[in-house]
């Protein structure tokens, strides 16, 4: 497919952008299904690398370029020639990429209802003046046995499926007799994609058993994408957390800026195997190469594998070597010389009035107390702060911010926090966050999914930690802020609270589902936190 040349420039904004014509032979076409006549645009977001922008111009170049070959070839009757099973296959892949296009979007039941009954309606009206006894024949009667029927339903299917947007993301352009099989293939398709999208709106998740009435099609094994066009179609479907997108974004970013120039699909299990094993360095250990770079990749090409966007997994079978460490550590919670180091360090913070003096002030403490995860701490608000059945508390929620188990819960607060004055701290607060700034004036929002802006709770967070090892506890094998669970959970057992409970209170998961029946109540508690003694800040050793 040969490719006019499109020149990359930056702009004012930080922006790199480009543009390509669109021939006249296609224009009317393409306005009709993409809504551009003259000239297509491109932009890349602010900041990003040169050697990025020029891979996802490629990317895009192809998306415009499959487009015009598409519209091509339905008038010239060129392109791919696909048996009845093929077809039948394809539809099964259009399923997969229909759903996940509109999941990535929900839309309320009101809507799915409308398009269900408008598209029935649609049908039914062009295939009924085919009907020798309309009263008797159904329309999946007529299109069965009415070749003229199907033919004049199919432009709605193309525009109501998005058929042309399926094709162009395949890089696949059909000839016309091989379209209309395609075509054809998908009337019951798009109604149950449709059922299935009413019952999710539901909340009815039922296991969708649809998809395995389709073969296996194997007529594009290569959607030609790169690495890193993977990792944003991945990220825009799957929806993952902000962390993981955080964390993986620079493996990607590194297999962009070193197989840059070739798609996915073109990567060997040696080529695969060769730049694991390149990532190891003196600052790069062999376990985070497994279990952070390794995973990453694994992942988002095993998920390009299943929507037939790449024919195999590269990183299937590549292995790194992780020799066997040696702990000279006994325990992964504080020695109390370290814990005493830090809560008297936290104590001794006078001044409050700025957000990250009151997180050393009292972050720490509210671990300490709690076993809660140090996020889940620094992202409390003053409205999170309150009584319950008598009893002073602190509400962790995923509507404050990330909780690792999805689920909110009431945590009672020690004595020892109520006599130090926390409640009278977060009363001065109001509404808001206890400890960050919520201002955002003058500060750089971008709307990039695979670049998603830090939460302020998570630089507290990391702010805490750094705070904690310039104290001076700084053990390699120690995490200066999870170690308070373990602290927690270490000292709970020592007076007798029950695994159970401490496992109710730090919100680790229940061992089985027995064990999530009869959840202990604020109540139960809260006596049972008055097992857990002060701590003693003398006699350290």
């Amino acid at each position: 497919m040969p490719r006019v040349a499109t020149k990359l420039s930056p702009n004012k904004t930080g922006c790199f952008v480009a543009r390509k014509r669109i021939p006249q032979d296609v224009q009317s076409d393409y306005e009709r299904l993409y809504g551009v006549r003259w000239e297509a645009r491109f932009t890349t977001s602010p900041g990003t690398p040169v050697r990025l922008a020029q891979a996802q111009l490629r990317e895009w170049l192809t998306q415009i370029e499959t487009r015009i070959a598409n519209i091509r070839a339905e008038g010239t009757g060129e392109g791919q020639k696909l048996s009845p099973k093929d077809a039948r296959a394809l539809a099964g892949e259009w399923y997969h990429w229909y759903l996940e296009r509109q999941q990535a979007n929900p839309q309320p039941l009101q809507h799915w209802e409308w398009l269900k009954e408008r598209a029935y309606d649609t049908i039914r009206d062009e295939v009924l003046p085919y009907a020798n006894n309309p009263d008797e024949e159904d329309v999946d009667t007529i299109l069965r046995h009415c070749p003229y029927a199907r033919a004049d339903i199919r432009p709605f299917l193309s525009d109501v499926c998005e058929t042309a947007q399926f094709l162009s993301a395949r890089k696949l352009v059909l000839d016309a007799p091989s379209r209309n099989m395609f075509l054809d293939a998908l009337g019951d398709d798009f109604f149950a994609a449709i059922n299935l999208l009413i019952r999710h709106a539901k909340n009815d998740y039922t296991p969708d058993t649809h998809p395995l009435q389709f073969p296996r099609f194997t007529g594009t094994a290569d959607a030609g994408l790169s690495p890193w066009r993977l990792f944003e179609r991945w990220v825009e479907m799957k929806k993952p957390a902000r962390a993981t997108v955080d964390r993986w974004r620079g493996v990607f970013l590194q297999l962009a800026a070193d197989f840059g120039d070739g798609t996915a699909g073109a990567l060997t299990t040696e080529q695969a195997q060769e730049w694991a094993d390149g990532l190891i360095t003196s600052e790069r250990t062999p376990r985070t190469v497994r279990d952070v770079w390794l995973v990453a990749a694994r992942t988002v090409f095993g998920w390009a594998k299943e929507r037939n966007l790449i024919a195999r997994n590269p990183f299937m079978d590549v292995k790194v070597s992780v020799p066997r460490g040696q702990r000279r550590r006994e325990t992964k919670a504080f020695h109390k010389d370290e814990f005493t180091t830090i809560l008297k360090a936290a104590e001794a913070v006078a001044d409050i009035t700025r957000a990250g003096a009151a997180a050393r002030r009292w972050v720490p403490w509210l671990c300490a107390y709690t076993g809660a995860r140090v996020g889940e701490i620094t992202q409390l608000r003053a409205e999170d702060v309150f009584q319950q059945d008598g009893v002073d508390a602190i509400r962790i929620t995923p509507g404050a911010g990330t909780v690792k188990t999805r689920n909110t819960r009431v945590v009672p607060l020690h004595e020892h926090l109520l006599a130090q004055g926390f409640l009278s701290f977060a009363k001065t607060k109001g509404k808001g966050p206890l400890f960050y700034d919520e201002k955002t004036r003058g500060r750089l929002v971008t709307d990039d999914p695979t670049n998603p802006r830090k939460p302020r709770y998570v630089k507290a967070r990391e702010h805490l930690a750094d705070w904690v090892r310039s104290l001076g506890v700084d053990d390699s094998e120690l995490q200066p802020n999870h170690a308070w669970r373990h602290t927690f959970k270490q000292i709970a057992d020592r007076v007798g609270i029950s695994e159970r409970m401490s496992d109710y209170i730090t919100g680790h998961s229940q061992k089985s589902v027995g064990a999530s029946y009869g959840a202990p109540t604020l109540s139960d508690m809260a006596s049972a936190l008055k097992r857990f003694p002060r701590y003693s800040l003398s006699d350290a050793g």
